[in-house]
């Protein structure tokens, strides 16, 4: 059952992010590959930090719809929430901010720092149509109907290439790479809301368990704490990045090799919906462990393969198109990608589990945990600003996850020797 549930995720996941690198792969062949890259990664870095917390939906819907009243109770709930990450972002693309947060903060140059603010104001769009499509997600993980999600992607990412062909004859480069996202997710969220009615329809009316929205703050805000801090993590690393000596070449470098170390690792974030939706007991969670650990050695291997054979310079050069500057200068990261999946699954596996168990306390102190790591390792640029940028960046993200597997792992041990059920459930 865990297969077949996780399958579709890992396929949509792995498109999702293919999306995101198809983006670099495109910009790295327009004009000043260094600067237009180096735009769009901080600004992108800096939108996922904010409107991360949207994503947080799918959890809070599938733990809490049970008829159509707590459908919309919901939906409105989470629009209000994305309000203020959307008005934050634009506030900084749009006004004299922005040139302060990504110039004087991130330390980008002054034409990359131009061109990140108009990204920026663009990307922040996305928040609008993530939310139909977190609702229509959390619909069909309900039904345990995965497949659904895997074809939105598709149809997301060949949309997003035919934008990417057209655009730039309209928009320069990082401008163009955010509007095919936007477009792009537009087009994902029509077909989702498309494939969920069924789903939506078979609710009831009414008469399901209508939880209050300061119950739904507490459960969802240390879920949200953990998603800006997950996607922070990249934004904080380019603030050291910017302390480098070369700084565009560090943040183009690292916004490369973090978008392929996401196309190939992040489809075990999956395992967050997948423990939550599966594991109804403890016999459920064990069986949910062994299948992390037989996952996590098929993602070592494939890592391996990918970034430690010639296959790595084809990817770099060949397919990324990167110069060989920058492609030589990104390699020491990428070999780095190793560290992160051996923790990646767990840490998210386990935070599914204790969402499952309505025990999100420990989420969110390892999410402040993961600041606190992420910030120790790139301070070393403060004292060496010769270090290589990718390598630093991986490094720090390599712990932060690990940080967060630990302690969330000991408070599973914790959970488990109580008496009684730990599920809602559990029988």
């Amino acid at each position: 059952m865990a297969v077949l549930f996780f399958l579709p995720l890992i396929i949509s996941t792995e498109l999702h992010q293919l999306s995101h690198s198809l983006v670099h792969a495109f910009l790295a062949r327009l004009g000043d590959a260094t600067i237009t890259l180096a735009a769009f990664s901080i600004a992108f870095a800096f939108n996922t930090t904010f409107s991360g917390i949207i994503s947080v939906e799918v959890q809070a819907a599938m733990s809490y719809i049970t008829d159509k009243r707590s459908f919309w109770r919901i939906a409105r709930f989470y629009f209000a929430i994305a309000l203020v990450p959307f008005f934050v972002i634009e506030t900084v693309a749009l006004t004299p901010i922005g040139d302060w947060v990504f110039g004087v903060v991130i330390g980008a140059s002054p034409e990359a720092t131009r061109l990140a603010k108009l990204a920026s104001g663009v990307m922040a769009l996305w928040i609008f149509p993530n939310q139909v499509r977190n609702m229509a997600t959390a619909l069909c993980m309900m039904h345990r109907r995965t497949l659904p999600i895997s074809y939105a992607t598709i149809i997301r990412l060949v949309s997003q290439a035919l934008m990417l062909m057209v655009l730039p004859f309209w928009m320069e480069g990082a401008v163009a790479g955010a509007a095919s996202l936007i477009a792009c997710m537009s087009v994902e969220a029509i077909y989702m809301y498309w494939a969920s009615r069924a789903y939506y329809a078979e609710l009831p009316a009414e008469g399901g368990e209508q939880a209050s929205y300061r119950y739904m703050w507490r459960f969802s805000w240390p879920l949200m704490v953990t998603q800006v801090t997950e996607n922070g993590v990249s934004f904080v690393i380019n603030f050291f990045l910017g302390r480098l000596a070369n700084p565009d070449l560090a943040l183009a470098a690292f916004g490369v090799v973090n978008a392929l170390n996401s196309l190939v690792a992040s489809p075990l974030r999956n395992m967050v919906q997948t423990g939550q939706a599966l594991v109804h007991n403890r016999h459920d969670m064990h069986v949910m462990l062994r299948f992390a650990h037989r996952l996590t050695l098929v993602y070592v291997v494939l890592v391996g393969i990918l970034f430690y054979t010639p296959v790595r310079d084809v990817i770099l050069s060949g397919i990324m198109g990167l110069p060989s500057t920058l492609s030589s200068y990104a390699t020491p990261g990428i070999k780095m990608v190793l560290l992160v999946v051996v923790v990646w699954g767990y840490a998210s596996l386990f935070r599914g589990l204790l969402a499952a168990m309505r025990r999100t306390g420990a989420i969110a102190a390892s999410a402040v945990m993961r600041l606190v790591v992420v910030t120790a390792v790139g301070s070393v640029t403060l004292i060496a600003p010769h270090l290589n940028g990718a390598a630093v960046g991986v490094a720090a993200v390599s712990a932060a996850f690990l940080t967060e597997a630990l302690i969330l792992g000991l408070r599973l041990v914790y959970c488990n020797r109580e008496t009684g059920p730990l599920f809602a459930r559990e029988s």
